[in-house]
C-alpha cells in the first residue's frame, strides 16, 4: 500500500492514501485479453478434436477471470486523502473520485493507533474530533499505519506544528543549559533580592 505526504508551498501537508495493487486499467485489460487468446485457442483445438464440452468450461473460466481481474482494478482506484491546512483538516475517501468529505479543526482533532481486540496484530487508525471518527487506511499494512499515525500526529492535534518535522531545534553543543539555583526562600521584611 502507498501513503504520500507532500509539503507544499503553504505549509499545509496532503496525505495520499492508496491500495498498492500494481496493474493499472490498462495493464488488466491486455493481461485478460493474452489469457483469453491463449485459452480459447486451447478450447477451440480441444473442439476441433471433438472434445467439445471444453468450450463451454472455458467461457466460464474467462468470466470468473475477467470478474476478478475487473474487482482488483475497481479496488486500484480507492483513495483516502488527508489535507491538513489553515487550522483544519480535510479527509476525502473515495473510488475514482470523492465520494465523502470530514471536516474536523486542526487543533482538536487526535490521531489514534490502537490495537484491536482478537485480531492478531492488527491496528486501526482514527482520526477523532467531536466525537466523530473517521477510520483511515484499512488497506494499509500494521507497519504502514503504524507510520502514518506518526506523520499525522506531527501536524495534528493541540500541539501540533504544522509544515515542520515536529523536531524541537538542537541546541548547539557548546552552549550549556541553564541551571536553576534554588536558595532559601525570602521574608517578606527581607530585601537582599
Amino acid at each position: 500500500m502507498t501513503t504520500h505526504a507532500e509539503l507544499e508551498n503553504t505549509g499545509a501537508r496532503r496525505f495520499v492514501l492508496a491500495p498498492n495493487i500494481a496493474p493499472n486499467w490498462g495493464q488488466t485489460v491486455r493481461i485478460y485479453l493474452a489469457l483469453s487468446a491463449a485459452c480459447l485457442t486451447v478450447a477451440l483445438v480441444c473442439t476441433a478434436m471433438g472434445f467439445w464440452p471444453v468450450l463451454p468450461f472455458a467461457g466460464i473460466e474467462l468470466a470468473a477471470l475477467g470478474w476478478a481481474l475487473y474487482v482488483s482494478a475497481r479496488r486500484s482506484l480507492d483513495r483516502e486523502i488527508v489535507h491538513v491546512e489553515d487550522g483544519q483538516v480535510r479527509v476525502e475517501k473515495g473510488r475514482g473520485r470523492v465520494e465523502q468529505t470530514w471536516h474536523m479543526e486542526q487543533a482538536w482533532t487526535e490521531v489514534i493507533h490502537r490495537q484491536l481486540p482478537r485480531r492478531w496484530e492488527e491496528t486501526e487508525l482514527v482520526l477523532r474530533s467531536r466525537g466523530r471518527e473517521v477510520k483511515l487506511g484499512s488497506f494499509l499494512e500494521p507497519e504502514e499505519r503504524r507510520s502514518l499515525a506518526r506523520e499525522l500526529r506531527r501536524c495534528i492535534g493541540p500541539m501540533a506544528r504544522c509544515g515542520d518535522d515536529g523536531a524541537l531545534p538542537a541546541e548547539p553543543a557548546d552552549r550549556k543549559s541553564p541551571v536553576l539555583a534554588v536558595g532559601p526562600s525570602h521574608s517578606l521584611g527581607d530585601r537582599t533580592g
